[in-house]
């Protein structure tokens, strides 16, 4: 599920789509369909936790979505898919500290790996240029971050009861008012994707309904296992991302690309291991 909605992420990055109506329709769509899923739970709502919680996973899901849709535009989608994984580490120290879950060997190392992943690709050796610009390097942390209060926000909801479906339906209600706001904001200004605005929105709906799809398992992963392993397993759509951007759209890593986006894959091996 979510590597589909990473390769139509890249598919309106490639087109200059505009994120705007992209993400309209993806949290429309993503909204409606939590809610139906989230009905027979709708008499447990009555606690501000609920938005509040809401608002945490809001601003996890609509920042980093958006800043990764903006990675996609400035770097490969397989090694931008690869870095976003990075928001795993932040995960882990939450569970660490907040619910007692170990951080073994093993784990440690994991993160060591993301963090020589990360220095191969933005530092220069030599007379050797950098393989990616400080831009993509500076949106990609900030996607790590953001996301992690989305995954980090659902193990909290998790952890304290509350109807993980229900908050992300009303989170994606959220999400939806805000690029709203933002298209009547930018109403008057000319449109110039490559696309046209019927297809864009199209394409993301299509994104909301897979993202229903990969964030109902996750919730439902988060119930029955360790929160480091749940978002290993979820993470390793970059391996799909990375085979169908090549496939879809020709793009090709270059040596150093790939020996990060391996580094990474590794970290997240090396986590997921118990």
């Amino acid at each position: 599920m979510f590597g589909i909605g990473g390769i139509l992420f890249k598919w309106n990055a490639h087109n200059h789509g505009d994120d705007n109506y992209f993400f309209l329709t993806l949290y429309g769509v993503g909204s409606i369909l939590f809610f139906i899923e989230g009905f027979d739970t709708l008499s447990e709502f009555g606690g501000v936790e609920y938005l509040v919680m809401a608002a945490i996973v809001a601003l996890g899901s609509a920042g980093g979505n958006y800043t990764f849709s903006r990675g996609m535009r400035y770097g490969p989608a397989g090694l931008t898919s690869a870095f976003a994984k990075a928001n795993i580490i932040i995960v882990i120290l939450i569970s660490a500290v907040y619910y007692d879950e170990r951080i073994s060997g093993r784990e440690i190392l994991g993160i060591l790996f993301f963090f020589m992943a990360m220095l191969i690709v933005n530092v220069k050796f030599g007379r050797e240029d950098k393989i990616t610009s400080g831009k993509w390097f500076l949106i990609m942390l900030s996607c790590i971050i953001l996301l992690s209060f989305r995954n980090g926000g659902l193990k909290v909801v998790n952890e304290i009861g509350l109807s993980g479906v229900l908050v992300v339906a009303i989170a994606y209600l959220y999400c939806t008012g805000f690029f709203m706001a933002m298209i009547i904001k930018n109403a008057k200004k000319p449109w110039t994707a490559k696309v046209s605005k019927l297809k864009t929105l199209s394409i993301g709906a299509a994104v909301g309904t897979v993202s229903y799809g990969g964030l109902y398992f996750y919730i439902e992963a988060l119930k029955g296992g360790p929160g480091s392993i749940v978002v290993t397993i979820f993470s390793l759509d970059m391996f799909f991302i990375l085979f169908l951007s090549f496939i879809l759209f020709g793009e090709r890593l270059t040596r150093k690309q790939e020996l990060g986006f391996l580094l990474s894959a590794t970290g997240l091996m090396l986590i997921g291991l118990k």
